[in-house]
């Protein structure tokens, strides 16, 4: 059946959780809704993060339903509607068996990997992961916790907000801050996610062209791509049309610097955004859930004519395989109908080896702050993208610092997950 959501801004809190509990007793009427929902999601914009507790307490007593999990965002989404600069509220009730999710965080651990349930399915297989920005070796906690399931494969999204002190929350049963937490979900759960890049290489579509070896680096600093100068090689990646070997001046053998012509081009770059794309770590299962080859988004932050380096906002290892990358519109626009386009493809395979249709029941997504009207153009766009690729599914989600995909922290993407 499917899942009810509601979503609702106010400035009162308790005026939006009053029109969210009247949408679910108006969707109460449709019996192909869920009743006696056990678990929530709430997403709770910026502009409401002080009430979060009150949010979370009344929605528990009127819904009845005793787990929750969610976020703050600096923007929420519900199908077809974004959130953005205005206090508002997203909510979804779904349903599952006994021992299909266990809510977790630093006080609730997650079912043990490798622990049955009744059923006989694999207890902790995936999980919905919220994570505090604030947390150190953000990276390394997604991979941690991505090793916790039996999938390798992990979905969510940092917390963002705007608040004082940029006060973000978490929601695990009760508000909190600091580290990860969410809800793990067992084998016998019908999910599928997928992640959709929103900058991509230079003068191509496609994820492996334009991919180069690292050969020498220092930290964050990479010095050499296929073994000639990483300055030389985006100069060219990036279609700047002066003469790209190292040249050394006659008189005291100084690289030169960049021409005025370079300058302009690169500068021009950097306001449309620069970035390189880093070929990740794929765990077990994540080909069939991504089953394309993937990246992660890094910021360029410095370029160094002297030395022809480039440096970016990570380290960087020897062998690694990158890209360089900038904003697309349409290509992100094309990437996110593609991701639709694979999960229909799924259900419909799903429901030829049932024999019986599968359809959506509810779905999750979590989408760069740096997206939505940012990046398509007008507010509430990019939902109405996946609305028009999948139909009026229930959706709720946010606005992240960061998401998560695989054992992955990612920037710039969207991270589409659907329960059937």
């Amino acid at each position: 059946m499917r899942f009810r959501y509601a979503h609702a801004a106010h400035p009162d809190w308790s005026v939006a959780v009053a029109s969210c509990v009247a949408q679910f007793q108006e969707q109460a009427r449709d019996e192909r809704t869920v009743r006696s929902a056990n678990l929530g999601f709430l997403y709770i914009s910026d502009g409401l993060v002080q009430h979060a507790d009150e949010i979370l307490e009344t929605l528990r007593a009127r819904t009845g339903v005793p787990s929750w999990v969610g976020a703050t965002g600096i923007g929420i989404c519900a199908t077809g509607t974004e959130y953005v600069n205005e206090p508002a509220i997203a909510v979804m009730l779904a349903k599952f068996a006994p021992g299909q999710v266990n809510v977790f965080s630093g006080t609730q651990r997650p079912p043990a990997l490798g622990a049955r349930t009744e059923s006989g399915a694999d207890a902790a297989f995936t999980a919905l992961v919220h994570a505090d920005p604030a947390a150190i070796d953000m990276p390394d906690l997604v991979k941690d916790m991505a090793g916790r399931v039996a999938s390798g494969y992990v979905f969510g999204g940092l917390a963002s907000s705007r608040a004082e002190g940029g006060r973000c929350v978490l929601i695990a049963d009760r508000v909190l801050t600091g580290g990860l937490s969410g809800v793990v979900f067992a084998s016998d759960v019908g999910l599928a996610s997928r992640v959709s890049q929103g900058v991509f290489p230079f003068g191509t579509r496609a994820i492996r062209t334009g991919q180069h070896r690292v050969t020498r680096a220092q930290q964050n600093v990479i010095v050499e791509l296929d073994n000639r100068s990483a300055l030389d090689v985006l100069l060219e990646d990036a279609g700047i049309r002066e003469r790209l070997a190292t040249q050394t001046a006659a008189s005291d053998g100084v690289p030169r610097l960049l021409a005025a012509q370079e300058r302009t081009r690169l500068q021009e770059l950097g306001r449309r955004g620069l970035f390189v794309g880093i070929e990740p770590e794929l765990a077990d299962g994540y080909r069939e859930r991504t089953p394309r080859s993937d990246y992660v988004v890094r910021h360029v932050v410095a370029l160094d004519p002297r030395a022809r380096s480039v440096s970016i906002a990570a380290p960087v290892e020897l062998n690694q395989m990158l890209s360089f990358c900038t904003r697309d519109e349409n290509a992100a626009r094309r990437d996110l109908i593609r991701v639709c386009s694979e999960l229909r493809e799924h259900l419909h395979e799903r429901g030829e080896a049932a024999g019986a249709p599968v359809e959506a029941r509810g779905a999750i997504y979590v989408s760069c702050v740096g997206r939505g009207c940012h990046m398509f153009g007008e507010q509430s766009e990019e939902l109405r993208v996946i609305q028009s690729q999948l139909g009026d599914v229930p959706l709720v989600g946010f606005y992240a610092n960061g998401e998560i995909g695989g054992s992955n922290l990612y920037g710039f993407t969207g991270v589409l997950t659907v329960f059937y």
